[in-house]
């Protein structure tokens, strides 16, 4: 009897264990095949789900294989609620042959739904999102495709893709990590900077185009619901927020698009002097189901890694026509390095850069390989102009200034149109480091 009571309390924490390691219903390997006819070979469509970050940021690996055809790729799934993972709007090539799908891959969009069969067997049924116009992307046309090509196209465009459970096993992979760390990311996954606030008291609200569209949105943070599948050009919704202590996960789930492309919903957030928007009408979020960031209110922490923001309420108003104030910080170092890329694709975008009035670059082309400038500030304020020299072949004109100083750094994405003027602001306090 003592031997028996020992080998249990001996083996307890190892069942607990396994127990723990099955509570995650998504992680894990899930499949299917797609047979269109009877004539046609099938799709083999494989998805492998990583443990999860905080029981809501999942990295993911898919792979699809039809004839000759195999390709390989990463994509984040983020927890809509119980049911339901929202899917990113990018997926990473690792590897394609003999052919890429190029942006096919933005027609499976939308969300996992979980349920499961007769049998009882987990199940992942795609919830496509609900549009009158679905963008099919025109990298070829019908003429030139082969079959295997109209085949996946059609099977990413409208099959019913319902994948079962293999393997409760979460996928593992040495690159998987990276996609949870934009600054490591190989893409866009629609997981933005994390933003260091300093207060965890805020407001947060809705703005929508006047256009009638029905957009529905839903908001969720730390893996709550806080606006479920609202209509935000129905009704003014505004309401107070209040973050937990360290790192706070909050998401912004478009719902359906209101008949077209693009959403224009937009989340905005003021905490104290820092403000900032989630829009789904930003070129790299076009088409996307989510938006999430990381926010982080550590007021010693941040003063640490990053700028003191230094914006002024009213400070807007001031500016001229054309004008746009994107940021105010304070540096107490007087050099400071700036690197401008763009986060999105090589598209031909060109800047240029005013400080204090003085030309810092002129046509200076936007590529995804960052480009480095010394920039030496004078005592007290400082003013950066970034222009948009042009279009690019994809409008608007996008790229990222950030700015280090060695210790501090701050990125602003930049969205513009020749002729505007992007503002930062930069106060160089001579009186020491904080």
């Amino acid at each position: 009897m003592i031997k028996n009571i020992f080998l249990l309390i001996f083996c307890c924490p190892f069942y607990s264990l396994q127990l723990l390691a099955q509570t995650d219903a998504f992680a894990g390997n899930w499949r299917m095949e797609y047979t269109p006819d009877l004539t046609s070979s099938p799709v083999k469509f494989e998805l492998n789900i990583a443990p999860s970050q905080r029981n809501i940021l999942y990295p993911a690996h898919l792979k699809i294989e039809c004839d000759s055809f195999i390709a390989e790729y990463e994509l984040l799934l983020v927890k809509k609620n119980s049911r339901e993972l929202g899917i990113s709007r990018n997926k990473y090539p690792r590897f394609e042959k003999p052919f890429s799908l190029h942006d096919w891959s933005l027609l499976l969009s939308g969300s996992f739904d979980l349920s499961k069969d007769l049998k009882g067997i987990p199940v992942l049924n795609i919830l496509r999102m609900q549009t009158k116009q679905v963008a099919i992307p025109k990298t070829a046309t019908a003429d030139t495709l082969q079959p295997t090509e109209i085949r996946l196209r059609n099977f990413l465009k409208g099959a019913d893709i319902s994948l079962k459970k293999i393997s409760s096993t979460p996928w593992h992979d040495d690159q998987s990590d990276r996609m949870l760390e934009p600054a490591l990311s190989p893409t866009y996954f629609g997981l933005r900077d994390t933003i260091y606030l300093p207060t965890r008291d805020g407001i947060i609200n809705f703005s929508a185009s006047k256009k009638k569209k029905n957009d529905v949105v839903s908001v969720t943070l730390n893996g709550q619901v806080i606006f479920d599948k609202i209509q935000t050009e129905k009704k003014k919704y505004e309401s107070d927020i209040l973050l937990s202590p360290g790192v706070n996960i909050l998401t912004f789930f478009v719902d359906n698009f209101g008949g077209d492309l693009p959403s224009t919903s937009k989340l905005n957030l003021e905490f104290g002097n820092k403000k900032f928007t989630l829009d789904f009408a930003t070129r790299k979020d076009s088409g996307a189901t989510f938006i999430t960031v990381k926010l982080v209110c550590d007021p010693d922490k941040s003063k640490e890694r990053y700028f003191v923001e230094n914006t002024k309420p009213g400070e807007e108003k001031l500016l001229l026509k054309g004008e746009k104030l994107v940021g105010s910080i304070i540096s107490h170092s007087q050099q400071l390095t700036f690197a401008i890329w763009d986060d999105v694709i090589d598209d031909g975008d060109s800047v240029s850069i005013k400080i204090n009035n003085g030309w810092l670059v002129q046509g200076c082309p936007v590529k995804k390989t960052p480009k480095y400038f010394t920039v030496t500030l004078k005592p007290g304020a400082n003013t950066i102009i970034f222009m948009a020299d042009n279009l690019g072949s994809i409008p608007p004109n996008t790229s990222v200034l950030e700015i280090i100083d060695g210790k501090r750094i701050k990125s602003y994405e930049m969205d513009s149109k020749p002729g505007e003027k992007n503002i930062v602001k930069i106060l160089y306090d001579t009186g020491g480091p904080l």
